[in-house]
């Protein structure tokens, strides 16, 4: 396989090996077929003898084929080639947080947790179909330049783990840095089981380096049995103390103790985030480092070490054991019933169709099937009713001895939250966050000269206070200032006017002329003129009356009658025109007021022809 151009199945050409680890080889290749890139892992040939291991390899290919999800890398098919597997796999161009790590150091707050809320986004679809990937580490978390984070090799992990070849009696496989005490000790595997080994990986990118070393991988495996994991702060002080809480939770020796589900771990996660400081994004990282850099500086390895106990299990095994050299004692005596009971394994499944049924139905049919049940913590739920069984750890349809228990999360009906404070935001982004709350909204508009129009002014329910889901939350939306119209004040005085103005909230400007219309100190006209639709705050231009405007009445004797009319009326005077009898002229020779007497725009002026 470590010929360049290559083709397997006829189908997928090789271009470049990619990567190899302790399972096979990883590289890059053409699918001649749909025409895209894919990676290919293509397993060492010695896996090929182990008929547990193929069986295992084909059934958990097929399972990891039914994960479609944007933070998992895709698996699109898988085969036989050259005396050994292969599995072909959605190409990734990007860097594993292994590369990141090694390059860029310990991340930022902001940065964990924008790349791990990611991976328990991957880790919840995953865990929804009854895969657990076992083997959550830097390495299997891959970077995209654009900050899109996907868990690779779903499927393998457990496969490996379980084969003859790299697993005996006694012995448990493994990266062991991120190995949970449940997999140290042989005991059975859950969801909360992922959810440990990503509490090591926020550890390990938060300060640089894994909470735990030693100088052979059983000296790390006891620490993970007796050791607790310390906060990440003790290493690094500037992680706030939200992650150091979330990292201890999830990594309890205990998994009761530990977040029950990826879901309810990312929820964690995010309300840890947002006391963390700003920082530059994931993209921006994984852009920095080149292309070429394909593979990080040192790689975790997979190794097998003997299975391991705490002391507390040492202490109780010593007793088992006192206790089964009893039993055994007894089970002879009892003959083949006992054979029977105690040496034979009886298996059953998680029964199908749980969901949403009572306590004392899931009972029923849990001890049908011969299985125990154990109230967790309660979830609150947006479609399930209070009390209701929301789903099962694991989940349905999963292969159990029969007697063991199995967790079982019960719906605690909608939620109470506190509604967000959504004052001062646009009505589209107070309406997006209501409802990523789960809250209808209810939309009041309103004039308000203060805050501009499509900006909330007030809510209610107020700010912080617990609403339950589903709940109504009214927001007030501002429509701007309220309009206001101009009237027609013509003709009132202009004290009149000028307080009516001031009571709009509107200011004024004052002018003065003369009108033979509009008695003195009365409004003329205004700017803008009435009916003009203004706001608070804008300025009217009021034009006043100085009454009819006098003058010394001017001499028109001597002119002819058209100029003599024509300069009367521009002098805002009436004229009428007397022909004086007998007299065909059209001179002026007489006029009425006389030249030189006061005279106001508007006076009847008569002119007399000859």
């Amino acid at each position: 396989m470590a010929v360049i151009e290559h083709e397997i199945a006829g189908r997928y050409r090789i271009v470049g090996r990619v990567a190899a680890g302790g399972m096979g080889e990883v590289f890059r290749a053409d699918d001649a077929v749909l025409g895209r890139e894919v990676a290919i892992k293509v397993l060492h040939p010695q896996y090929a003898g182990d008929r547990g291991f193929v069986e295992r390899f084909r059934r958990e290919a097929r399972a990891a084929a039914v994960l479609n999800h944007p933070n998992i890398v895709g698996v699109y098919d898988w085969g036989v080639t050259e005396n050994t597997y292969f599995m072909v796999m959605e190409f990734v161009r990007g860097h594993s947080l292994r590369t990141i790590l090694s390059r860029n150091g310990p991340l930022e707050p902001t940065q964990v947790a924008e790349a791990c809320s990611q991976v328990l986004s991957a880790l919840d679809h995953a865990h929804g179909h009854g895969i657990v990937h076992r083997d959550i580490k830097p390495e299997n978390i891959l970077v995209t330049s654009d900050g899109l984070v996907k868990v690779a090799d779903f499927g393998l992990a457990r496969a490996f783990a379980d084969s003859t070849v790299s697993q005996v009696e006694g012995t448990v496989t493994g990266t062991v840095q991120y190995l949970a005490p449940e997999q140290i000790e042989g005991r059975p595997t859950d969801p909360r089981t992922d959810l440990y080994a990503t509490g090591i990986v926020m550890f390990e990118l938060l300060t640089g380096s894994a909470p735990y070393s030693g100088e052979t991988s059983v000296a790390i495996a006891y620490r993970h049995l007796n050791d607790r994991v310390p906060p990440p702060s003790a290493r690094m002080a500037t992680v706030p103390q939200e992650f150091d809480a979330l990292v201890l939770h999830a990594t309890e020796k205990d998994p009761k103790d530990r977040p029950q589900s990826a879901r309810g771990m990312r929820e964690e996660l995010m309300t840890a985030s947002r006391t963390a400081r700003p920082a530059p994004r994931l993209a921006d990282i994984a852009r920095q480092i080149p292309a070429a850099e394909l593979q990080p500086v040192q790689r975790a390895p997979t190794v097998t070490i003997p299975r391991a106990y705490s002391r507390k299990v040492r202490r109780r095994k010593r007793i088992v054991r006192a206790a089964v050299i009893l039993v055994t004692v007894m089970a002879l005596s009892a003959g083949a019933w006992a054979a029977w009971v105690y040496a034979v394994p009886h298996y059953t499944h998680v029964p199908h169709g749980l969901a949403g049924l009572t306590p004392a139905q899931v009972t029923a049919k849990l001890q049908a099937a011969g299985l125990e049940g154990r109230r967790v913590e309660p979830e609150p739920s947006l479609t399930v009713a209070s009390n209701l069984l929301i789903r099962t750890i694991p989940e349905e349809g999963l292969k159990l001895r029969k007697g063991q228990t199995i967790d079982l999360v019960y719906s605690s009906g909608l939620a109470n939250v506190p509604v967000a404070d959504v004052t001062g935001k646009t009505q589209a982004a107070a309406t997006s966050t209501l409802k990523q709350q789960h809250f209808d909204v209810a939309v009041r508009k309103e004039y308000d000269d203060a805050v501009k129009a499509g900006i909330v002014i007030s809510q209610d329910p107020l700010p912080h206070k617990p609403l339950q889901w589903k709940q109504t939350v009214t927001i007030v939306v501002s429509r701007g200032p309220r309009p206001i119209t101009l009237d027609d004040y013509s003709g009132q005085s202009y004290g009149a006017v000028k307080a009516a103005l001031r009571n709009l909230g509107l200011t004024s400007t004052v002018g003065y002329d003369y009108s033979t219309s509009v008695q003195a100190g009365d409004v003329i006209s205004t700017n803008p003129p009435a009916g003009s639709v203004l706001h608070r705050g804008d300025t009217v231009a009021v034009l006043v009356s100085l009454g009819p405007k006098t003058f010394p009445m001017p001499s028109v004797i001597g002119l002819p009658k058209d100029q003599a009319v024509s300069e009367l009326e521009a002098d805002g005077l009436k004229v009428v025109v007397i022909q004086i009898p007998g007299s065909s002229g059209t001179t002026v020779v007489s006029q009425l007021p006389a030249p030189n007497m006061t005279v106001e725009q508007g006076t009847t002026v008569r002119i007399y022809l000859a």
